[in-house]
């Protein structure tokens, strides 16, 4: 970097804690891929989050909130359920916070994330194979309820989720700076991401086409009905080739659900105009998928 361009770029931040990191995560164009004169396609890189994930946003709104409001102080511990990027961040931010963080798992989760979660200070309760997600959900959820310094996090804290979201919609209309946002694309397991986002930002664009990139077998009829949303589905073969494509001929290394989001972008590319922008979000860090790939694989 020259000295010119040192001393015009943006300040960097200087925080207290980690979790002051959460959000405002960078818009990266795409040069080399896709239809050349079509719509331009950003990806929101939410892997710039502390823990490296999306989930960030809804766990430290969660747990900011119940600190504010007293119902949290330090010491208490946060229970989670599931070996995933929520236990990440919970453990992370947790941590930062003054709090303990304890995970229950089901014995036969992937142990992808788990050395991630342990270095963060996070104790795993494992819960039996047979009972699988929804028992371990149970387990927390029941663990929590037994004393009053224990806090269940999940996905359904209505309130503290669409405020997460709706941030992150503001910020890429904010980044985008009036260009005019043709589609947002955000992959859907629960839907939650999905919906928060549009009502966000269908307030400044009624007629954004949401695009929602399904990976595996779920059926999401319900989100069909809307005529801008858009929906497609992808293997995880595709989702990694995809993927493979982008870090070499980008340079980001994007997860499968990021690399997804990226293939729907290009296909809507060709039906948008040249003024138009497509924001694809990739919602994890492609690293921590590197060496796991023939686990989310079929091998059929």
């Amino acid at each position: 970097m020259s000295s010119d361009a040192a001393n015009s770029a943006p300040k960097a931040p200087v925080v207290e804690r980690m979790d002051q990191l959460v959000g405002n995560t960078p818009l990266v164009r795409l040069k080399r891929t896709g239809e050349q004169g079509g719509a331009t396609v950003y990806v929101k890189m939410e892997q710039f989050n502390p823990s490296g994930s999306l989930r960030d946003r809804y766990v430290a709104e969660i747990l900011e909130r119940g600190i504010a409001s007293g119902n949290v102080v330090e010491g208490d511990t946060v229970a989670v359920a599931g070996l995933d990027d929520s236990a990440v961040a919970a453990a992370l931010i947790g941590d930062v916070l003054g709090l303990k963080t304890r995970v229950f798992a089901p014995r036969n989760a992937s142990r992808r994330l788990f050395d991630l979660v342990v270095r963060y200070g996070a104790a795993i309760e494992w819960t039996s194979e047979e009972g699988g997600l929804a028992e371990a959900i149970e387990k927390a959820a029941g663990w929590a309820r037994q004393a009053s310094d224990r806090l269940y996090v999940d996905s359904y804290r209505r309130e503290a989720v669409r405020d997460a979201y709706a941030a992150m919609a503001s910020e890429v209309l904010t980044a985008l700076d009036g260009a005019p946002l043709g589609a947002f694309i955000t992959s859907i397991s629960t839907g939650g991401t999905f919906r928060h986002v549009a009502r966000e930002l269908r307030e400044s664009y009624p007629s954004v086409r949401m695009g929602g990139a399904i990976l595996g077998d779920l059926e999401l009829p319900a989100f069909k009905e809307h005529r801008f949303n858009e929906l497609a589905r992808f293997s995880m073969r595709e989702a990694f080739a995809l993927r493979d494509e982008l870090a070499a001929g980008e340079g980001i290394l994007l997860g499968p659900k990021g690399a997804a989001c990226v293939g729907l972008a290009l296909q809507l590319q060709k039906e948008l105009g040249p003024d138009d922008v497509i924001v694809a979000l990739n919602p994890d860090s492609g690293q921590r998928y590197l060496g796991w790939e023939q686990e989310f694989i079929d091998p059929s």
